[in-house]
C-alpha cells in the first residue's frame, strides 16, 4: 500500500499523463545550454578546477583532486629505496591488467619475454570490463565504418 503522498503524487500524474504525452518542451538555446552546465556540472564549474604549478602539464587545468595528487609530496621516502637489490627483473612490465594488459601477456609469454603485469587492482577488474558491448565493428550487411562514424 502506498502512503498518502505517493498516492496523491500518482493521482496527478494521471490526471495530466494525456497533456503531458503529447506535450513538446521549448528547445533550449545554445547560452541556455551553456549556462545550465556551468551552473550544475562539475566538469563546468570553473572553482572546481585549479593550474597546474609543476611538471610536464604545468600551466594546464585539472580537477581539484587531480592537482593535489599530481603535485603532492611523495608517499615513498626515497631513503627507503635500494636501488641495487633488484627484487623482480623481467624483459616486459606491463601496467594494467585489462583487455590489453592480459592479451600483452600472453604475447610476450607465446615469444618467449618473462612479463610482469602492474595493476591498480586485480587481473580484470579494469575499464575493459565496463565498455558493454560499446567496440564497434562494421559487421553487417550495409554497415560501415563510415556509417559508424556519422
Amino acid at each position: 500500500m502506498y502512503n498518502k503522498e505517493m498516492q496523491e503524487s500518482m493521482q496527478k500524474v494521471a490526471a495530466n499523463r494525456a497533456e503531458n504525452a503529447v506535450f513538446e518542451p521549448r528547445r533550449m538555446t545554445a547560452q541556455e545550454k551553456d549556462t545550465l552546465l556551468a551552473t550544475y556540472h562539475p566538469d563546468y564549474k570553473q572553482d572546481q578546477f585549479a593550474t597546474l604549478q609543476i611538471g610536464p602539464n604545468k600551466g594546464e587545468k585539472v580537477p581539484l583532486e587531480l592537482a593535489d595528487l599530481l603535485q603532492a609530496h611523495s608517499r615513498i621516502n626515497p631513503a627507503d629505496i635500494d636501488l641495487s637489490k633488484v627484487d623482480y627483473d623481467v624483459d616486459v612490465l606491463i601496467i594494467g591488467g585489462g583487455g590489453a594488459g592480459a592479451s600483452a601477456a600472453i604475447e610476450a609469454d607465446n615469444n618467449g619475454a618473462s612479463c610482469m603485469i602492474v595493476t591498480k587492482l586485480r587481473i580484470g577488474d579494469a575499464n575493459t570490463m565496463m565498455a558493454e558491448g560499446g567496440i564497434q565493428a562494421a559487421d553487417k550487411e550495409n554497415d560501415s565504418p563510415a556509417q559508424h562514424y556519422i
